[in-house]
């Protein structure tokens, strides 16, 4: 746990970098807008959590292997991969926290949410040691990672700057790490 709270605290000095988007033929799905939709409409039809995991693996034969290869901001540390299911759930219930209002704080690291085998982090950098943003740009974040970095055995590790504050480096990895 150690190792993993230094390495999220040194991923804070990378600067935030703007990485392209994939394009592809096929309609995949995307858990930036799945979260999005949450935050801008909480009332509407949006998708569950399991639906939302759902559609992603109904989309997976529509992902070419040129939007696979892309893994910027992915990390592969072995055994330290989070599965995608428990990272939704983490990323829905921190839109819910930002509906309310509520700031998630990073104090060099802190966990922003623990939910079976995922764990979302958020770790303060680039010359400051406190940094707070409202939590559904935390799960906005989430959101962009699970987009870029979710393998197809169901499997998620990677990071990015909350949205908005390129202070706040939040990271879904294993919560075994």
């Amino acid at each position: 746990m150690i190792f993993t709270k230094l390495f999220l605290a040194s991923l804070a000095l990378v600067p935030a970098l703007a990485l392209p988007t994939a394009q592809n033929e096929g309609e995949v799905f995307s858990f930036a807008k799945w979260i999005e939709g949450i935050i801008e409409n909480p009332d509407s039809d949006n998708l569950t959590p399991d639906e939302a995991v759902a559609a992603w693996t109904a989309s997976l034969n529509g992902t070419s292997p040129s939007v696979l290869e892309k893994r910027a901001g992915c990390n592969n540390h072995v055994g330290c991969e989070a599965t995608v299911p428990d990272a939704v759930w983490c990323i829905n219930y921190l839109a819910s926290l930002g509906r309310q209002g509520r700031m998630c704080v990073a104090d060099a690291v802190a966990d922003m949410c623990t939910y079976r085998s995922a764990v979302i982090m958020g770790a303060a950098g680039g010359g400051v040691s406190r940094t707070a943003s409202n939590c559904n740009d935390v799960a906005r974040a989430g959101g962009f990672i699970m987009d870029r970095c979710t393998r197809a055995d169901g499997m998620v590790q990677g990071w990015d700057m909350a949205y908005g504050n390129g202070h706040l480096a939040v990271t879904i990895l294993s919560s075994d790490c």
